[in-house]
């Protein structure tokens, strides 16, 4: 049989969606399967491709994601290699693709926060591209064999979307990777963080909430002058608007680190008071395992998958609520107890999941598709 995998979203730390496809490869290429596997690489990417296998082909391709070229190009590249199934590990198939087909669907975070201050695109073209978006999404979950995604949360979301769908859908939890050992004190330092601090890591779109956490951190650092936020993230226009928002309202002690290497996010982790999570709608919510696994203890938005992922092992707090956030950093500077205990169940809760056993449930879902058509629903839980 001729797997094919849409790897063009391949890069450990190219996105959420990169780090599931390169780990999904990495474990899939240590299971013994006797299929032919077709992956199809960006051609920027195929240098760097590190997996190497005698029943593997790699096909570079130039049609970047979301592109007009992706649509037309994508269905004569994937027809051309007579595959059996193909996975496509985001909505974005080809529309005039026909053959078998799986896709996972991370989440719907586009349907449930469709704003213009999500974009940088006029309104107008953003109208469009939500509307592009949704009729790729409904023509991929449609025509899909099985759709996989990564939480209950998820599948849910796709079943108030997509009623039909439900003996079709298969839920693969991700995982965390351990980081390399962590960068020293003293270089974490030369970056004007001063301990205690709390941490955030990761982007700054509107859903992620940010605004409210700067605001809940000017309340909490009227009564705690020493303490510092610090918000991990790469430039680029959302993070800017929010400097901006912290720069307006004159909020001290806030800290805007910009692209962390992985040595210095597992220092940043490590050496932080708490890990704050006040997103708003999240797939899974990966940021959080992995501070966990570095021994942060985890404050997260009651939303989403996030009570779902991190269960006993994170204090919740409503992300709507400034005041209930400004509460959480009190108790995060002052209650030793519940900082121990939270570091405790977080090392418990991150070995709940595993990429191999991510990999092998997926696995299984190619050998359905390939073998008896439309499966089962074969929802996993930790």
């Amino acid at each position: 049989m001729r797997i094919g995998i849409d790897a063009r979203f391949w890069g450990p730390r190219e996105s959420g969606i990169g780090r599931y496809v390169d780990r999904l490869i990495a474990h899939l290429h240590s299971l013994d399967s006797q299929h032919e596997v077709v992956i199809f690489l960006r051609h920027d990417a195929v240098a760097h491709w590190p997996y190497q296998h005698p029943r593997w082909k790699i096909v570079p391709v130039g049609a970047r994601w979301y592109s007009l070229r992706e649509q037309l190009e994508m269905p004569y590249r994937f027809g051309r290699e007579k595959l059996d199934v193909l996975h496509v590990p985001h909505f974005n198939v080809p529309i005039l693709y026909f053959g078998k087909l799986i896709v996972t669907i991370h989440d719907l975070i586009l349907d449930e926060f469709p704003t213009e201050r999500a974009s940088t695109l006029a309104p107008l073209l953003f109208r469009l591209k939500l509307m592009a978006y949704k009729f790729v999404l409904g023509s991929a979950v449609q025509r899909a064999k099985q759709v996989i995604t990564i939480s209950e949360h998820s599948k849910q979301a796709l079943l108030r979307q997509f009623p039909g769908i439900a003996k079709k859908i298969t839920i693969t939890y991700e995982a965390v990777d351990p980081l390399p050992a962590p960068s020293t004190w003293e270089q974490i330092a030369a970056h004007g963080i001063e301990k205690p601090y709390f941490l955030y890591a990761g982007n700054a779109y509107p859903h992620k909430n940010l605004e409210r956490l700067v605001l809940a951190f000017a309340e909490h650092v009227k009564a705690n002058p020493s303490t510092h936020l610090v918000l991990v993230g790469k430039r680029d226009f959302f993070s800017k608007r929010l400097e901006g928002f912290v720069r307006d309202r004159n909020i001290p002690h806030v800290t805007f680190f910009g692209y962390a290497s992985d040595a210095e996010l597992h220092a940043l982790y490590r050496h932080c008071q708490a890990y704050f999570f006040p997103s708003m709608s999240e797939g899974f919510g990966l940021p959080g395992l992995e501070a966990m696994m570095c021994d942060a203890p985890v404050f997260a938005a009651r939303a989403s998958s996030l009570p779902e992922i991190y269960a006993e092992a994170a204090e919740y707090f409503d992300p709507q609520s400034v005041q209930e956030i400004t509460q959480s950093m009190d108790r995060a500077l002052h209650d030793i107890l519940l900082v121990q205990r939270l570091r405790l169940a977080g090392r418990t809760r991150v070995e709940q999941f595993s990429w191999s056993k991510m990999a092998e449930e997926t696995a299984a879902v190619y050998e359905q598709v390939l073998h008896h058509g439309r499966t089962t629903n074969t929802t996993k839980h930790h």
